[in-house]
């Protein structure tokens, strides 16, 4: 199945007939980079105008035989997504990284010997496969950077080098840390032994001539003294002999891909002086990459027509920054969420701010209707061998409840979407009960998403859509929004999806403990909450998952899952809503059982 890439650009087909020059946002060049150095035949990359410039910055390229696509005749997904995006059947692929990566799994091009037996997408192909909202190597690579480029190009007066650059420094300066890193090690000490090996059989072949009886001698010092070491648990990460060739190892994966394009033209802005100064690890990175040829030459072929001009600065300083790892396993990682607020004293300081208003009225889920399971098909119904037993009970319950709220509010017509839908289990079921509505299955693990496809695929449903990407790349309009269990900040990210689009919620939170302030959210949430300040917020948040069975602090906790939601509600009250709060029924289908629904008014 052919595969179409969409890329904006803020130049019109006139303007680009003209001069074959287009005016492109960062995140376009980047994929187009990236779209030239797989070169596949089964994708074909599209241009498109875009008229809704996300920032004032725009790189203009020269750019030939560019195949622009009417913006008219573009399929509702793709104007429901942030650019780029990619469309596949039925799957949108949206976001800078995953659109990458689907186009590295259909690249041409064949394992090059600058690469791991895995390819470019690393051990089991998982190389930017975690979402930006909790990686930061995929944030950094997605969003950091990318903004860090923007910002140079954008000042006025550098007068030291930007924090992010200095963060990969340290980041290439830290021991390598990937999956089967002693074996890794082992095998590459293998390598090293077995060319020592090669050399001593050459010398050993030269000295033979005449002092043969030398021989046994000089090949039993080889066979103990050049064996590989045997690493294993025991040895101290950093005493491997693994270095940064690339960013994540030593060797080449998609991350150096995508990063090459923001750093070429970062070498444009600040000059090779300042790299060779002030981040040398950098520079010898970026020199390792560009120093294979296949690399260089697609460098020249794309992005030598950047019409960038070098920064003007006197001097540039180094800034000072904690030194945190960018490796999800390191233990020295930047980790917001470390803290814990679960001291009594502040448990109960915390519960004393609040006042009795603040709170919404829980309500009874007086649901009239129930699922006849039974005439339900094996696609849309757990008991058909998706879960494991013991589950199946529960999950059904689970469903049912918000099944049976999606349908008691929808229409015929309505676009309604399953955020963080996992393998599909609620938005699937909703799709065969409500088959004159359209739903989104919306999802950023790839592996989860297939199996909801398969699934759909199999029922022969016609109205279920796929959305492979993170919850802020999606930006189209619908009707109702629903999540069972959207971990932590998943579910204000997806309430706030619903409030801007004016749509209707039903929402099931999880992971209260979780939440932190990101650069999109912050606690709380509505303006009638805003007495209290974040550190009493994330106190309580942590005390809403003291809620497992027969725990003596389950009553607290259920308390504090009720504070939550009521200022998620309170927000929504604030933007229109008519918001109630219940319960599932019965409770022991889930200790997180808070029923969220609103209704804009």
């Amino acid at each position: 199945m052919s595969t179409s890439v969409f890329i904006g650009t803020y130049s019109t087909i006139s303007e680009y007939q003209k001069s074959s020059v287009l005016s492109f946002p960062l995140e376009s060049i980047i994929t187009y980079y990236v779209y030239k150095y797989c070169s596949s035949d089964d994708i074909k990359l599209y241009v498109v105008h875009n008229t809704n410039k996300d920032h004032e910055v725009n790189i203009e390229v020269k750019l030939q035989n560019a195949t622009f696509f009417n913006q008219r005749d573009l399929p509702w997904q793709i104007i429901s997504c942030i650019y780029p995006a990619a469309l596949s059947g039925d799957t949108v692929i949206t976001g800078l990284c995953a659109v990458a990566r689907y186009i590295c799994k259909h690249r041409n091009s064949k394992q090059t010997s600058y690469e791991h037996e895995e390819g470019l997408l690393g051990f089991r192909k998982s190389c930017l496969q975690a979402p930006n909202e909790v990686s930061i190597w995929t944030k950094f690579c997605e969003v950091d950077i990318v903004k860090t480029v923007l910002e140079t190009i954008m000042a006025q007066n550098l007068k030291e080098i930007p924090l992010n650059l200095v963060r990969f420094e340290n980041h290439l300066n830290k021991p390598v840390r990937v999956h089967n890193v002693y074996k890794l090690a082992r095998d590459l000490d293998k390598i090293t032994v077995q060319d020592k090996n090669e050399n001593l059989d050459k010398q050993s072949s030269e000295y033979s001539k005449g002092n043969e009886n030398r021989i046994p001698k000089q090949r039993k010092w080889k066979s103990n003294a050049n064996r590989a070491p045997d690493y294993n648990k025991f040895t101290k990460i950093k005493d491997l002999p693994i270095q940064h060739q690339f960013a994540e190892g030593p060797f080449l994966t998609l991350a150096d891909v995508l990063l090459i394009p923001s750093y070429y033209i970062l070498f444009k802005l600040l000059g090779n002086c300042i790299f060779e100064k002030y981040l040398p690890l950098t520079n010898k990175w970026f020199v390792n990459f560009i120093n294979i040829k296949e690399n260089k030459d697609c460098l020249k072929n794309t992005l030598n027509s950047l019409n960038i001009e070098p920064l003007l600065f006197i001097d540039l300083t180094l800034p000072s920054i904690d030194d945190v790892s960018m490796y999800k396993c390191d233990p020295k990682r930047h980790n917001p969420k470390k803290r814990l607020f679960t001291k009594p004293g502040d448990i109960e300081k915390a519960l004393q701010i609040l006042t009795d208003d603040l709170e919404l009225e829980m309500f009874d889920n007086e649901a009239s209707e129930s699922i006849d399971w039974a005439g339900i098909p094996n696609g849309a119904n757990p008991a058909a061998g998706h879960l494991p037993d013991e589950r199946i009970i529960r999950k059904s319950q689970q469903l049912e409840n918000l099944a049976l709220s999606v349908t008691s509010m929808a229409e015929d017509g309505n676009l309604i979407v399953d955020f963080c839908s996992g393998s599909g289990h609620l938005g699937i079921l909703i799709a065969y009960l409500l088959p004159n509505c359209k739903v989104i299955l919306l999802e950023n693990k790839e592996q989860s998403l297939l199996r909801a496809r398969n699934r759909v695929h199999e029922m022969g449903l016609k109205n279920v859509y796929f959305f492979q990407c993170n919850l802020d790349f999606f930006i189209g309009t619908f009707d109702i929004g629903v999540a069972l269990h959207a971990c932590g900040v998943a579910t204000d990210l997806v309430l706030d999806k619903c409030l801007r689009a004016n749509a209707k919620f039903v929402l099931c939170p999880c992971c209260y403990g979780s939440l932190h302030v990101t650069d999109r959210l912050t606690y709380p949430r509505s303006y009638k909450f805003s007495n209290i300040d974040i550190d009493q917020y994330l106190c309580i948040g942590h005390t809403a998952d003291q809620t497992h069975k027969e725990h003596p602090l389950s009553i607290r906790g259920a308390r504090c899952m009720t504070i939550i939601d009521s200022d998620r509600g309170r927000l929504a009250e604030e933007h229109g809503y008519k918001v109630t709060l219940s319960r599932l029924k019965p409770l022991s289908c889930t200790p997180k059982n808070n029923l969220l629904i609103g209704v804009p008014t």
